[in-house]
């Protein structure tokens, strides 16, 4: 008995002990939230295609030549840019006449030849350009009864096109398939893929690119054919409109070419030969005591010495003046009656800054004016 009262106070006290026993919260952390890293999106900027035709206009190469006839000849091709796009192609060629003065002889070393521009280029000619003309009148029974009206009949009814009508078939056919695209043989310079064509590829292909890569340069030509001079205005101008340069230029007859019935050109243009094309020379030669002593050197001092300006400085004053103020249609040569100088707006009066100017040929203007008129 008295060891289950001992037994009975041990589990008492066991108990009492636990239930003194302090038991601590458990500890709960808090979940750590990491702030969502965000990543700014790349925005990639807009690649502008830069514009292959900077300049709208009518952009021109040409090739000066002597013709098989013996006379000078010009051919050009122009190629039209709008909202810098190709939108078309023009083909065409200024041709002259030989003519022969026998001096009333069966000798021929005393002839004398002339060599006249033609007043109209093949395109302007249209269907009196006649190139088929002599076989259309070799085919008739009386060839004295040839006439232009039963030409271009024989044309539509024998299936031939007259020059300009093939120059137009083969600007349509760059037109649609690039330049590049019409096939030629490279000895005879036939045309093989273009339908109703049958005129060589005389340098067209060649222009035609130079005609482009001129477009892209945003450099603009024109021509004026008279006399046996050809005059030339170049003119390089940017997207934003300024002009970095226009130029007045010619090239002339070779006079001492050896074989006088045919035409040459000089190799040099009057802006190329600088002071060697010597517009003053014999005045200067003149002027010494020995004419024998006249020498290059000696002739530019006597420029210099006298205020006189050789023809590419007085033609550099022209359009220095007029890239400095603009181009007006009404610029004009002084007379050469007149004794003013320079170039004016009415044709009498001489403007001031172009003091010095001595050339009075109105065909500088009317080339310039050619110029400024192939600018969209």
């Amino acid at each position: 008995m008295k060891k289950l009262s001992l037994l009975a106070l041990l589990v008492v006290a066991t108990f009492a002990f636990i239930g003194c026993q302090t038991t601590a919260a458990p500890t709960t952390a808090a979940p750590t939230t990491a702030a969502p890293t965000t990543v700014a999106p790349t925005t990639v900027a807009p690649t502008t295609a830069v514009k292959e035709f900077k300049v709208d206009g009518d952009f021109t190469a040409f090739v000066a030549e002597v013709h098989t006839n013996g006379a000078q000849q010009v051919t050009m091709v122009t190629v039209t840019i709008t909202n810098g796009v190709i939108t078309g192609y023009k083909i065409d060629a200024r041709q002259a006449v030989k003519v022969t003065d026998t001096k009333g002889t069966e000798d021929t070393a005393d002839d004398t030849y002339t060599f006249t521009w033609n007043a109209q280029t093949k395109v302007e000619l249209g269907f009196n350009y006649r190139m088929h003309y002599n076989t259309y009148r070799n085919s008739l029974t009386d060839p004295a009864t040839a006439n232009q009206a039963g030409y271009e009949a024989w044309l539509t009814a024998n299936n031939r096109n007259e020059w300009h009508t093939q120059a137009a078939l083969v600007e349509a056919y760059w037109l649609a398939n690039g330049v590049a695209a019409m096939e030629y043989d490279a000895t005879t310079k036939v045309i093989s893929n273009v339908a109703g064509v049958t005129v060589k590829n005389s340098g067209y292909t060649a222009l035609a690119l130079e005609a482009i890569e001129n477009a892209r340069a945003g450099k603009f030509q024109a021509i004026k054919a008279t006399g046996t001079d050809l005059y030339i205005a170049s003119m390089i101008k940017a997207e934003n409109g300024t002009i970095s340069e226009l130029k007045l230029d010619v090239r002339q007859l070779f006079t001492a070419r050896t074989d006088k019935s045919k035409f040459a050109w000089n190799v040099a243009t009057k802006q190329e030969l600088g002071f060697a094309y010597r517009m003053h020379y014999n005045t200067y030669r003149n002027s010494l005591t020995d004419p024998a002593t006249a020498t290059q050197a000696g002739y530019e001092t006597w420029l210099t010495a006298n205020n006189r300006l050789e023809w590419f400085q007085q033609a550099n004053i022209i359009t220095n003046y007029i890239m400095a103020n603009g181009w007006n249609a009404s610029y004009q040569a002084v007379p050469a009656t007149s004794a003013g100088i320079g170039m004016s707006l009415d044709g009498v009066t001489p403007i001031s800054a172009t003091a010095g100017v001595t050339i009075k040929s109105q065909s500088y203007f009317d080339v310039l004016s050619y110029l400024f008129a192939k600018v969209a």
